[in-house]
């Protein structure tokens, strides 16, 4: 019985020039999610996790009070530090209730989407960081929840948040580093999805330049870094162009389909073809997926 992670991207299910706004393509990016469970998964015998980004609802006060650089680096004594860390907690307090919110919303509209058994799992309530980095402890208790959830017959719906740091008081653990962590310790998993706002990794920003021409599969080689790019497009130019969010989607990429040796393949998509992105398993590494649709396929 394999899984498909699916994260449903901030710029995919919020207005991210808007604070606290709903993309207005929210309703049919859950139709998307819906019917690729409903109607090809579940049948089949596939399962399904989501995990949602936070968007315009938790980037704003997240960076506004410096959440992930924690409270803790205001060292006493500093004029104003006592002020700062307070002003961080605070930050963090409100980055937590736009998130859930948010959060809300999304499971609101697909428990709406014919009953769809989707059930929250908290980040902030089992994850714990140390320094930045996600500790093993915690990490192994989300898997438990999640594998708990998906053996009781539901879809577990996480989400990236604040959460506590032993070092630095607070951090961010964001919705990609979560799917990461899922998807190298969940045998079953064998595809993930990222769902975004563009097609795919582009040779330039799709946004800024017309021209700029999607690359619709990508290998990783075996390097111990997460692998460099081999570019089975001839068209296709450095990633090094990509920019942003864009770039950190094929960093997180990279790493699950160089480490969670399990999962076949990594799709970067847009909402409006994410039922066939998530739906859709091949034996074929991807290939002939990547070279009928319009999505970014990457393969070890």
């Amino acid at each position: 019985m394999s899984t498909v992670i699916v994260k449903l991207g901030g710029a995919a299910i919020t207005d991210k020039s808007v604070p606290d706004t709903l993309s207005d393509n929210i309703e049919n990016l859950v139709d998307s999610v819906a019917h690729a469970y409903h109607q090809i998964l579940r049948p089949d015998g596939r399962r399904m996790i989501l995990i949602h980004g936070a968007g315009s609802f938790g980037h704003p006060p997240a960076k506004k009070y410096q959440v992930k650089a924690g409270w803790s680096a205001r060292l006493a004594g500093c004029g104003d530090a006592e002020r700062d860390r307070d002003s961080v907690k605070f930050g963090m307090a409100l980055t937590r209730q736009r998130v859930l919110q948010l959060h809300l919303h999304v499971i609101q509209r697909l428990h709406e989407r014919d009953r769809m058994p989707v059930l929250s799992v908290s980040t902030y309530d089992t994850v714990e960081t140390d320094d930045g980095a996600t500790t093993e402890d915690s990490i192994t208790r989300l898997v438990a929840r999640v594998r708990q959830v998906l053996d009781a017959g539901f879809v577990p719906l996480l989400f990236g948040d604040a959460v506590f740091d032993r070092v630095l008081g607070s951090t961010i653990l964001s919705g990609d580093a979560l799917m990461y962590h899922l998807a190298g310790r969940l045998s079953a998993v064998r595809r993930c999805v990222f769902v975004t706002d563009v097609a795919g990794i582009f040779t330039q920003d799709p946004k800024r330049f017309p021209d700029a021409t999607l690359i619709m599969r990508m290998r990783c080689s075996e390097a111990g870094d997460g692998g460099a790019i081999e570019k089975d497009d001839e068209a296709a130019a450095s990633v090094d162009d990509v920019t942003g969010a864009m770039r950190s989607k094929w960093q997180w990429a990279k790493r699950i389909v160089t480490d969670a040796r399990q999962v076949q393949e990594v799709v970067i998509c847009q909402a409006s073809h994410s039922s066939r992105a998530i739906s859709y398993e091949g034996s074929d590494g991807g290939e002939a997926v990547a070279t009928a649709t319009n999505w970014t396929v990457i393969v070890r």
